[in-house]
C-alpha cells in the first residue's frame, strides 16, 4: 500500500508539473492569441468585403464623396485601466481612412491586451480582398499618455504615410502604406472596436475623446460632416458627436 500511495503520488507529482508547464505556455501565447484576434475579427463581417466589421461596437464616418483624402490627424488620451484586466478581446480605440466601398483600411491604434496586459500603440492596415493584415512594431504606453497620429498621402509614390507617437514618452512609429492599384480613399472614420466577454474588461473610466481632428481634401482643410452609429455595440458603447474637430466614445464598465 505503501508503495501504491508513492506511485500515486508521483504520478500526481507529473500530473501538476505538466498543467503548470502547459498554463506558463498558454500565457506567453497570449499575446498571440490577442494579434490572431485583432485581424480575423473581419472575416465575422455581414457585408462582403467591406467595412464595418462586426467587431465595431461604434463608430463615426464622414464621407468624402468621391474626394481624396490627403490628410487626417488626431489627438486622443490612454484611458483607465480596465477593472479586470485580463481578457476583453483586445479593446481598440483608433481611427483610419477606407475608400468607397471600405475594402482597405489604414488605420494609426490604440489597443488594451494586444500585447499583454498593457495599452499599446501601432499601425495598422488591412484589406478586404485576400485578408491581408499587417502592423508596424508596437510601442507601450500608460493612461494618461496624450497620443497624437496623423495620416498623410504621399503624391510621388501614390501612398500613406502613417505616424502615431505618445507625446509623453517621445516612442514612435512611422510606416507607408502603398495603396492598392484602383482604390481611392474617401472617407474618415473614428471606432471603438472589439467586444467585451464582460464589461469590466474596459477602462474603466468609460470614455475615451478623440480631439483636435484635422482632415483635408484634395489638400484642403474641410469641416467633417460626421455621422454617428451604434453597430454591434457592447455595454452601451456609443460615439457621441462634440463638434467637428472632437469625437467622444462612452461606454459602460459594469
Amino acid at each position: 500500500d505503501v508503495y501504491k500511495r508513492q506511485g500515486i503520488n508521483a504520478e500526481y507529482g507529473v500530473i501538476i508539473i505538466e498543467m503548470r508547464y502547459l498554463l506558463a505556455i498558454l500565457l506567453l501565447l497570449l499575446p498571440f492569441i490577442q494579434c490572431i484576434r485583432w485581424h480575423t475579427h473581419h472575416q465575422k463581417s455581414d457585408k462582403v468585403g467591406n467595412d464595418p466589421a462586426d467587431s465595431w461596437l461604434a463608430y463615426a464616418v464622414s464621407f468624402g464623396n468621391g474626394q481624396l483624402v490627403t490628410f487626417v490627424n488626431a489627438t486622443w488620451k490612454v484611458p483607465s485601466l480596465p477593472s479586470e484586466t485580463q481578457g476583453g478581446n483586445a479593446p481598440g480605440w483608433w481611427y483610419g481612412i477606407e475608400p468607397n466601398p471600405a475594402s482597405n483600411l489604414v488605420q494609426p491604434i490604440l489597443a488594451w491586451g494586444y500585447t499583454g496586459e498593457t495599452y499599446s500603440i501601432f499601425n495598422g492596415y488591412f484589406q478586404w480582398d485576400d485578408m491581408y493584415w499587417w502592423h508596424s512594431n508596437t510601442g507601450d504606453v500608460s493612461p494618461g499618455d496624450t497620443i497624437y497620429a496623423y495620416v498623410r498621402f504621399n503624391n510621388r509614390s501614390n501612398s500613406y504615410d502613417m505616424y502615431i507617437e505618445d507625446q509623453n514618452t517621445g516612442w514612435s512609429v512611422k510606416s507607408n502604406i502603398p495603396v492598392e492599384d484602383g482604390k481611392l480613399y474617401t472617407d474618415t472614420y473614428f471606432v471603438v472596436e472589439h467586444q467585451p466577454d464582460d464589461c469590466s474588461q474596459y477602462p474603466a473610466n468609460g470614455e475615451l475623446t478623440f480631439y483636435d481632428i484635422n482632415i483635408e481634401l484634395n489638400y484642403k482643410p474641410v469641416k467633417p460632416q460626421w455621422q454617428a452609429f451604434q453597430y454591434q455595440p457592447a455595454c452601451s458603447s456609443t460615439a457621441h458627436i462634440l463638434s467637428p474637430s472632437s469625437i467622444k466614445f462612452t461606454w459602460d464598465t459594469s
